[in-house]
């Protein structure tokens, strides 16, 4: 039996087992009376007990085995967990990753520390736990490097069948005479190429990842940030069934690590100073998604004491040589922009909370190393707010897929209030009409819209819109509601200025996005 095989076989699953198994932990530590997250918690570590007993990895299934013997009695209720418990199966988890990537071996000096501490402790009984006088220090945690993505089974399997399907093209070439040659070759090329595009859109999609598997990765950070700094905070992510290409979320780990440290340093107070305030206890932190035109907006936002002004008061006065009369008169997206400035710091020391010294100007410089931009809002004692647009070069966006003359065109169906057939349309419908024919260049004596479509903007970063009312535009069919890969315009197309995107449809078919601000 090839054993290097399996344990490889292992090493994935026991990997999905266990960052479950995080998430499933911290949720767990707000509610000890969950049996039934308990329950799940014993049967995710059951499972990876199994996998390693197999493969004769003694230390990981003996590991397992005294944490699964813990959760089995805060399961029955017999024990009533405590947070130093919850923490050290924490504990028990990070240093099962250690011995799942080293496949059970635990010679490295960090590991075989951990390893004593944990496995003397987990000999005990749960209520045998006894607290430390001295707090352990503890290192937090960063989000970890995404390299896997979840695929549908169903997915692979159209991308197998179309790949067939276009080695079988050839064999299907028919035998044509010279008259016909040009015809049927040319046909022939134009179905290959189809489906080449079509077989793009699918593999592309393997390349997207939902915004909520981008928010996971931070769930277990923000849990240790908040004990580490005294700091109760919940996480909460909006939008985010947004699919986005991994490689942009992979560059924006390390920019969300420094914003989230920020938030819980500089931004969530200490729960007994909420209460006083009239907040709730746990502070909140909001990552929120959004898909603008041809940008991707996201947003970081918290519940806390919003920025210290006089912070930045100081510094425009120290370092830039600002009189109050010139303060006063910045705007407020200014003001609050100075803390990106590479010479700006409003931490009283260097500590691991404050970003180690480093200053927002390295969060500034990596969004705008990605030809993005970002901006802050902020009130005093209600919160902040961190507003990043980015260029989508890949993304996935629900269209309005209709007909207009020799155009295939494309509306976001999140801007569409309805669609009528032009016989059922009253005369006195609201909105302005838009001749986008006329604008398209399209004789009106050659096409015959059959229907009207109404159609709004999507809010701006600040929740505003240029235009009030809808616009209402006749096409000549509807193709359907349909998944668009959504590619960057070419510089011909970009000219036009009313155009978002080039749109390939899942049967290689090419559209063009409107843009539904500059219509």
């Amino acid at each position: 039996m090839d054993l290097e095989k399996y344990k490889k076989i292992f090493a994935q699953e026991a990997s999905k087992y266990l960052d479950e198994l995080d998430i499933a932990l911290i949720r767990v530590e707000k509610d000890f009376s969950d049996l039934q997250m308990w329950g799940e918690i014993h049967g995710k570590i059951h499972s990876i007990k199994g996998m390693a007993k197999a493969l004769s990895m003694e230390r990981i299934a003996g590991l397992c085995h005294s944490m699964e013997e813990w959760c089995k009695q805060f399961q029955g209720g017999d024990i009533k967990p405590s947070d130093e418990a919850v923490q050290l199966l924490i504990d028990g988890t990070d240093l099962l990753k250690g011995l799942v990537a080293g496949k059970d071996d635990v010679s490295s000096p960090e590991n075989l520390k951990e390893w004593e501490r944990i496995t003397a402790r987990l000999v005990n009984s749960p209520d045998e736990l006894v607290k430390q006088v001295t707090p352990e220090v503890r290192l937090v945690s960063s989000p970890s490097k995404i390299d896997r993505i979840r695929v549908d089974y169903s997915l692979i399997e159209e991308l197998l069948a179309r790949s067939q399907e276009i080695m079988l093209i050839e064999n299907r070439l028919p035998p044509l005479s010279q008259d016909q040659i040009s015809t049927g070759l040319r046909s022939w090329i134009d179905n290959y190429m189809s489906m080449l595009k079509g077989l793009h859109f699918q593999l592309a999609r393997l390349r997207l990842m939902p915004v909520n598997d981008f928010g996971s990765l931070f769930e277990k950070t923000i849990r240790d940030l908040g004990k580490t700094y005294n700091r109760d905070v919940g996480f909460e992510v909006v939008g985010g069934e947004i699919q986005v290409d991994i490689g942009l979320l992979d560059r924006l780990r390390e920019p969300f690590m420094h914003l989230l440290r920020n938030s819980i340093a500089h931004g969530i107070e200490p729960p007994d100073e909420r209460i006083k305030r009239g907040k709730n206890q746990e502070g909140k932190i909001v990552l929120e998604a959004d898909r603008i035109g041809n940008s991707l907006i996201l947003k970081v936002s918290d519940d806390g004491g919003g920025i210290e002004r006089s912070a930045i008061t100081k510094y425009l006065k120290d370092k830039r040589s600002m009189t109050d009369e010139e303060i006063s008169r910045m705007p407020e997206d200014e003001f609050f922009n100075s803390i990106l400035n590479v010479d700006f710091s409003s931490a009283s020391g260097t500590t691991q909370l404050a970003g180690r010294g480093i200053g927002m100007d390295v969060v500034a410089r990596a969004i705008g190393y990605l030809n993005g931009s970002m901006s802050i809002h902020s009130e005093p004692l209600k919160g902040t707010q961190f507003v990043m647009r980015l260029p989508l070069s890949l993304s996935i966006v629900y269209a309005i897929v209709c007909k207009l003359g020799e155009y295939t065109l494309s509306i976001p169906t999140s801007n569409v209030v309805s669609i009528e057939r032009t016989e059922a349309t009253s005369s006195e419908q609201s909105g302005t009409f838009c001749d986008l024919g006329d604008r398209l260049g399209i004789d009106a004596h050659t096409t015959k819209p059959t229907h009207i479509l109404k159609v709004r903007q999507v809010p701006n970063i600040n929740g505003e819109t240029a235009r009030k009312t809808p616009v209402r535009f006749a096409v000549d069919s509807i193709i359907g509601n349909m998944p668009l890969m959504v590619m960057p315009l070419g510089e011909l197309l970009a000219r036009a200025g009313f155009f978002a995107g080039a749109g390939i449809m899942e049967n290689g078919g090419i559209s063009i996005l409107l843009d539904m601000d500059k219509i």
